[in-house]
């Protein structure tokens, strides 16, 4: 097999853009996607988990795009001022231990353990050498794809030879990836990517697999986690709450007070009542939300008089935010709650 090519300056800056921007951008965009909806969870921005997701990626996207673009770029630029004669006419021979390139100065024998890195960029085959900067193969120098594919095969298995390794395959997009991506669906996600993960390394041996998997999981914690955290946090739902327990303890005085009529005197406790009455609630909205866990209102009998109010928000009893019962009606008065 023997390629000619003829290089110019514009090929070189078609393939920086391509070459920069391209190079790993699928783990780049996992580990973007992994990063900011953890960061999302752990730094609500906006009480709406999408729009704190949709800012700490822009937040993001720099250092994980941008950064390794420019770092890229210039890496290139630097082997590019290293190469002796980037542009012109050139002849590219493979063997067995290595690649003969013919230029304008003559022959060079390149060993496969002097080359440092090769693959495929866009249009572009490119041969990163440790001594003699970059070589560039346009896909067009080829008389077909296969013949591209072919060439860029004989110098990985070389190369890997010399090393010890086995060549890794290119990557290709498997129809399978399609179905792992369903696991990034929010709850039913979560055991669909545990299933895509195991998957991932007891059967199919494919990181891509394993990290779908691991995001899909990430993407249902995160998700509600974050609806979680906005439910017990969220202004707009502790005053939804609050205004339960206002009213819930505006109809208790109501039912305290027909159960003196009943009984002649006031209950000791709410639990009196609610042996009286099923359908009495006595337990608090508000902190019974915020502690998963049934709280009674607070109550203490007084003599023919009582108290009766709600922690509030902060749960606390006797603190400003206090719950009280608010009974417009005139004959109020008359009743035996202590008025705050």
């Amino acid at each position: 097999m023997e390629i000619t090519t003829e290089i110019t300056e514009l090929d070189h800056n078609d393939f920086y853009r391509s070459y920069s921007i391209k190079r790993r951008w699928r783990r780049h965009l996992l580990l973007l996607l992994a990063v900011d909806l953890i960061l999302s969870t752990l730094i609500p921005i906006s009480t709406f988990y999408l729009i704190t997701a949709v800012f700490m990626g822009i937040i993001l996207l720099p250092f994980f795009f941008g950064i390794p673009y420019l770092t890229s770029k210039k890496r290139i630029r630097t082997l590019y001022l290293q190469t002796l004669v980037p542009n012109g006419k050139k002849t590219f021979k493979p063997f067995a231990s290595g690649i003969e390139i013919t230029d304008e100065t003559g022959a060079t024998f390149i060993k496969h353990e002097d080359i440092k890195e090769t693959g495929r960029s866009g249009e572009y085959i490119f041969i990163v050498t440790r001594h003699t900067g970059y070589y560039l193969l346009p896909f067009w120098c080829f008389s077909s794809e296969y013949e591209g594919a072919h060439f860029l095969r004989l110098v990985t298995n070389g190369i890997a030879k010399i090393k010890g390794i086995q060549a890794k395959a290119p990557f290709t997009f498997k129809p399978g990836y399609l179905m792992a991506i369903l696991c990034l669906i929010p709850l039913v996600g979560f055991f669909s990517g545990l299933v895509v993960l195991i998957l991932g390394i007891v059967h199919f041996k494919d990181k891509i697999y394993i990290i779908i998997g691991a995001i899909g999981m990430l993407v249902t914690i995160a998700i509600y986690g974050s609806m979680i955290y906005y439910v017990e946090t969220s202004s707009v739902v502790n005053d939804g709450f609050s205004e339960m327990s206002q009213t819930q303890i505006n109809d208790l005085v109501k039912s305290i007070e027909f159960y003196k009529i009943q009984n002649g005197s006031y209950p000791d406790s709410l639990q009196q009542i609610e042996t009286k009455n099923s359908f009495v609630s006595i337990y608090d909205p508000l902190p019974t939300f915020k502690e998963k866990k049934s709280i009674v209102f607070q109550y203490h009998r007084t003599g023919n008089k009582y108290l009766l109010f709600s922690v509030g928000k902060d749960g606390k009893p006797n603190t400003k935010d206090d719950i009280y019962p608010t009974l417009t009606n005139p004959g109020t008065s008359k009743l035996g709650f202590i008025r705050k």
